[in-house]
């Protein structure tokens, strides 16, 4: 299979790629069903299964049909492989090339070729990879709709496995097929045989089941799979269900496929909304665990900016704005503004948590001063200060910050399932004086044009959202900072017996690092009216303390019997298991 005309925008999917072209669908072997039927494969099996490679490498030696015998070496290096036994799989795999071509027709074990194909190979149905391919990666780049990738067939009749092992193909047994689709889609399957990009109304993970496979594959050298990293495609938390029998604590959720956006953020393929991401998790379940558990961001002026300022706007008092020195009296001010620090607390600042906290707040200061649009009927604060009679001072400068804006959390009365209520995210406005040094003095106090923009924001907030899915990525790490701290604050992890270290220490689950935000452009802005010129600047950030959102005051008994219902749909339920997450 050959792509081509993947552009930068998809250099996230090479690796996803990568895994799929692998997975050729072109047949080297036909086994007769009549000689697998009379060949007894039951004790072959077994030995694969414990582990006994010796002795099924003399079973396999000893088989006379030769199509079969290659069949059973190759089973047997991939078993090894699998195993970590790299040298014995070599070893196998090598002794697959002593049967030459001959056994490829099947003329030598007494099997006709196949119809169809030269020396009895199957024809390739590439149609159904290129399909999956098409409708899995990037689904609008590909040139059926009018991007620039393509694929072609490439008949390669193998499979190399995650490991680097090279096997041959019998496309006549489909469950072979379909198991090597499963392990290239790494964590796509569930053992139930659930696809996890498939849409689910509410979909199931266990943190404790999760946790189990991360030290597993950590212990193996190995990364989580893409499923993990972005927690089963979940995009919203609805449930916390606590199961002390069967030592779990189960999240839930409508979920379904994602894609990267433009943007890299990583989103539902329907609706655009950011699933929930394991580093925040992680992230975040640290914090909880904390001496401090509060986190967030700061946006903050320098005083000798805010001072170089005013001493540019006196000296350029009682001088008349006009169309042609507007723009340059504008550069002047945003150069004595300059940059404005960022400061991330609670949580590492080289993290793409510590990234997602910084946009959403600096986006939101654009969306107030009318840099960047908001929703129709929703003006911003400088929009509103004109159409007023509110006196402004010479520079106003505000102050708008992200807080949480939970309900009461419903709970069992048992205390064993919780859901998740209210909007999650709110905006808390305060005015600042400016001194003769530069110097911002808090007022404790925000005039009404201030507080009406923090007002209809938090009002708005779904809207916005979904305009600019970094707000539903900021709810979403709200989500995950209330929900883990649920857990250590009700002690949930101890009514199961569980020890959540791997999440909560940093030796245990390691969170990828991102180069930390440390400076931003200021945001400033100004309108100009028949008599005054209006300017305004901003500071703020993100401020989540999510210890008051479950206190056991501030969770309301759930009279009507859903969450009981919903977690007595689950109690029962039977995992195999390395099952992790569940529909």
């Amino acid at each position: 299979m050959i792509c081509e005309g993947l552009g930068k925008e998809n250099d996230g999917i090479v690796g996803m790629l990568n895994r799929i072209l692998t997975a050729i669908t072109c047949c080297f072997l036909v086994t007769s069903p009549l000689l697998a039927q009379q060949q007894d494969t039951g004790d072959f099996q077994r030995l694969l299964q414990s582990g006994e490679y010796a002795q099924a490498l003399q079973n396999a030696t000893a088989t006379k049909d030769l199509a079969l015998r290659r069949q059973q070496f190759a089973q047997i290096a991939r078993h090894q492989a699998a195993a970590g036994v790299g040298t014995g799989a070599l070893g196998s795999l090598s002794s697959l090339q002593q049967f030459g071509n001959a056994s490829l027709s099947g003329q030598e074990s007494g099997i006709p070729p196949t119809a169809g194909g030269q020396g009895g190979a199957a024809a390739a149905d590439f149609d159904t990879l290129i399909d999956l391919i098409k409708a899995t990666v990037a689904p609008d780049s590909w040139d059926d709709l009018g991007g620039a990738g393509t694929i072609t067939p490439f008949p390669g009749g193998i499979y190399v496995d995650r490991e680097g092992l090279m096997v041959r193909l019998d496309s006549n047994h489909t469950d072979q097929l379909q198991g090597i689709r499963r392990e290239q889609f790494e964590g796509m399957f569930s053992e139930k045989g659930q696809d996890v990009r498939n849409h689910s109304s509410m979909r199931k993970i266990s943190l404790v089941r999760l946790q189990r496979q991360l030290e597993l594959l950590q212990l193996r050298g190995e990364q989580a799979d893409e499923a993990m990293q972005n927690l089963a495609g979940i995009y919203r938390i609805q449930y916390v269900l606590v199961y002390p029998e069967q030592g779990d604590i189960v999240i839930a959720g409508p979920a379904g496929p994602w894609q990267e956006n433009r943007e890299g953020r990583v989103v539902n393929t329907n609706n655009g909304r950011p699933v929930l991401k394991l580093d925040y998790l992680v992230e975040l379940m640290r914090n909880a665990y904390s001496d401090n558990p509060t986190f967030g961001c700061s946006i903050t002026p320098r005083a000798a900016h805010l001072l170089k300022a005013k001493q540019y706007l006196d000296a350029q008092k009682g001088k008349a704005l006009t169309p042609r020195n507007t723009e340059a009296w504008l550069a002047g001010l945003r150069d004595s503004v300059g940059v404005q620090d960022v400061e991330v607390f609670g949580t590492d600042n080289q993290t793409q948590l510590a990234r997602i906290l910084v946009e959403a707040d600096h986006h939101m200061k654009l969306v107030g001063l009318g840099e960047v649009p908001g929703i129709p009927g929703m003006n911003s604060y400088l929009d509103n200060l004109v159409q007023s009679d509110e006196p402004a001072q010479a520079v106003n400068m505000l102050r708008w910050w992200f807080t949480t804006n939970y309900q009461a959390l419903h709970a069992s009365k048992d205390g064993l399932a919780y859901e998740i209520v209210g909007p999650a995210v709110k905006v808390l406005s305060e005015n600042e004086i400016v001194d003769k040094l530069g110097n911002r003095q808090q007022t404790g106090k925000s005039d009404p044009l201030t507080q009406q923009f923090a007002s209809e924001f938090t009002r708005n907030y779904e809207m916005l959202a979904e305009r600019y899915p970094v707000y539903h990525e900021l709810r979403n790490v709200f989500d995950l900072a209330v929900i883990s701290m649920l857990i250590k604050s009700q002690h949930l992890d101890q009514k199961i017996g569980w020890n959540p270290e791997f999440y909560t220490k940093s030796y245990g689950y390691q969170i990828k690092r991102a180069p930390a935000p440390t400076t931003v452009e200021s945001v400033i802005s100004h309108r100009v009216t028949k008599n005054r010129v209006v300017i305004a600047a901003i500071s703020g950030g993100v401020a989540v303390d999510p210890r008051p959102v479950v206190t056991s005051e501030n969770l309301e008994s759930d009279d009507y019997g859903i969450l009981n219902a919903e977690y007595l749909g689950n109690r029962n339920a039977t995992l195999p298991g390395s099952t992790w997450w569940w529909d």
